[in-house]
């Protein structure tokens, strides 16, 4: 009995570890751009903010523009999570459903184009966006975000779609309905956790890209990673704007999390991702 006892007591103890080793950066995030400049460098560390600044966050939602780079962010990663999702759908439902030589080598291929840093593709991409006149726009961000999301997208679909019986499709196809009206209809809801989380996925990686919207925009359809990397530089050390900047930018993702997570935990239990 006291042996099970100290067992559960050492697990608990592990898991507050690691919640608040987890926890705890985007504490001292937030925490920090509410902190007055000069209390950001005191020894020991201020860790509780005794009197709140916003002066830092109002200034760079007035001065920097922050509400334009937001909205890109918001238009880039849901217009990338929407397409990405939309066709990973119809590549999901050809891999699981129909009958092909080869189809565990493609979807192998699909997910080893995640894998491919986003560096090897950035000079390709610009060249052939600058021809399509597509640098600098929203629509050229959501192509070159959907060329690593919809691979990812599609491998994950295709192990949710895997685990709806077969026999389901064929009860709806001797019902009269249309290959394309049992993916929209029938596979699709029933796989709404996990294309929910799927498109959680999809967002977060977007949301989070520096690298593509540094090198394919510069003004007009630039993200908010961008303008938060200028803060800091080779003479340039703005830790509050740093800071408020990145407070800004993770309260969405934050909120996205918490109000996803039922779908988020019903997604990646819901069947395995192998092909």
């Amino acid at each position: 009995m006291r042996s099970h006892v100290t067992t559960k007591v050492a697990i608990y103890i592990f898991l507050v570890v690691v919640s608040v080793t987890a926890v705890f950066p985007i504490y001292w995030l937030f925490s920090s751009a509410l902190k007055p400049a000069k209390d950001l460098w005191t020894v020991p560390p201020s860790f509780f903010p005794l009197q709140p600044d916003f002066s830092h966050l109002v200034q760079i939602i007035r001065e920097r523009e922050f509400p334009k780079y937001l909205f890109n962010s918001l238009v880039v990663s849901l217009g990338s999570a929407a397409v990405s999702l939309f066709l990973g759908a119809l590549v999901a439902y050809s891999l699981t459903r129909y009958p092909m030589r080869g189809r565990k080598q493609i979807a192998f291929w699909l997910i080893s184009l995640r894998m491919m840093p986003p560096i090897v593709v950035i000079l390709p991409l610009y060249i052939f966006f600058t021809r399509l006149g597509l640098i600098d726009s929203h629509l050229g961000l959501v192509l070159a975000h959907v060329t690593f999301n919809l691979p990812f997208a599609s491998w994950m679909l295709a192990g949710f779609f895997r685990e709806i019986p077969k026999e389901i499709d064929e009860a709806a196809l001797l019902d009269g309905c249309t290959p394309v009206g049992v993916l929209f209809r029938i596979v699709l809801p029933l796989a709404a956790g996990g294309i929910a989380a799927t498109g959680v996925f999809c967002v977060l990686w977007s949301w989070n890209d520096f690298i593509f919207s540094f090198s394919l925009t510069s003004t007009k359809a630039a993200t908010l990673p961008v303008p938060i990397s200028g803060f800091l530089g080779d003479y340039v050390w703005e830790w509050s704007a740093f800071y408020a900047g990145g407070s800004i930018a993770a309260i969405p993702i934050v909120l996205l999390a918490i109000f996803a997570q039922r779908y988020l935990v019903r997604g990646m239990t819901f069947g395995a991702v192998s092909s």
